[in-house]
């Protein structure tokens, strides 16, 4: 469905977020309104800033493979279908 580049801005728009949810669970630490412990939200914390840095890695080799293939010309075959007509 989404190849190359596209899905590379995908991935990179969901660790984006993951970033920024990790933001947003900082932000909040001290909330005195707040039932989660302070051990547990900084735990959410790094999980998600490596989750979201380890996706905008991926993202990034994913559209640096994309963009060499695109340079060398390289299309994906598309498998012949047996129903076809011929």
């Amino acid at each position: 469905m989404f190849k190359g580049k596209n899905r590379s801005y995908l991935i990179g728009i969901v660790g984006g977020y993951l970033m920024y949810l990790a933001y947003q669970l900082f932000e909040g630490r001290n909330d005195p309104e707040s039932n989660m412990p302070k051990a547990v939200n900084i735990g959410f914390v790094i999980f998600f800033i490596i989750a979201g840095i380890g996706l905008l890695v991926y993202a990034y080799r994913i559209w640096k493979i994309a963009d060499q293939d695109e340079r060398e010309g390289k299309e994906e075959k598309k498998p012949e279908d047996p129903n076809a007509m011929k």
